[in-house]
């Protein structure tokens, strides 16, 4: 996943316990990156500011489950600039192009859902199916949800987001119909904190969209004694 300048890539193994000790420490980040030669389909170059002039807006296939969350403790949302506390949103399961997720060594398409980025809880280019928060409880079948540029999320606001959904509208992304997102949201769910959401409910949809990211799952339920 993106990864900050100065940053070096490690094996999948290693990262995947680096995500458990910053659940721990409080902080959440994707389960790792595998560094490819490829680079996402019309990305610019990771050193121009500018990279969204060839990548052009793309829709989810579909989205798959949507269960709203509240929290008695709030969390720092890192994939957005302004870093907002956090103590309610939305777990969403969305059906993407698997070659939009692919871990890359360079910038990948940021999710957007609304007026808001969507924190990437696993990779998903194995399944095809993408776990994320959006840090609101928007309604998804009035604000849409796409891939915009490739970027790094913890350098985006609120006016790239701005800028960005522009570009998916003028694409012709839509919302879809609010009768299906009725359909596909489940009860809301209350947690103490981020680590319970993750290990209580996350897990649990990684290991029914997503088995193959079982070690990821596992590793959100380790016990948090001994820290």
């Amino acid at each position: 996943m993106n990864q900050l300048p100065g940053r070096s890539h490690r094996p999948t193994s290693i990262l995947r316990r680096g995500v458990f000790l910053a659940i721990l420490a409080g902080v959440f980040l994707i389960g790792g990156c595998k560094p490819t030669e490829s680079t996402p389909p019309g990305s610019q170059d990771p050193g121009d500011p500018d990279g969204a002039a060839e990548f052009q807006p793309r829709p989810v296939i579909n989205i798959e489950r949507v269960v709203p969350f509240r929290l008695e403790q709030s969390f720092k949302f890192d994939w957005r600039r302004e870093r907002p506390d956090v103590r309610s949103g939305l777990l969403v399961v969305v059906e993407v192009d698997p070659e939009l997720v692919v871990p890359r060594n360079a910038l990948e398409p940021v999710l957007y859902a609304g007026n808001h980025t969507v924190q990437r809880l696993n990779h998903g280019h194995e399944s095809g199916f993408v776990l994320g928060i959006i840090p609101e409880q928007i309604d998804l079948s009035q604000d849409p949800i796409w891939f915009g540029a490739p970027a790094l999320p913890e350098r985006i606001d609120a006016e790239v987001i701005a800028k960005e959904r522009a570009r998916a509208e003028r694409a012709g992304i839509k919302p879809p119909a609010a009768s299906d997102i009725q359909s596909l949201t489940q009860d809301p769910i209350d947690a103490p904190d981020l680590t319970s959401l993750l290990r209580e409910h996350a897990a649990e949809l990684v290991l029914e969209f997503s088995p193959q990211e079982e070690a990821l799952a596992n590793a959100w339920r380790l016990p948090v004694t001994g820290q």
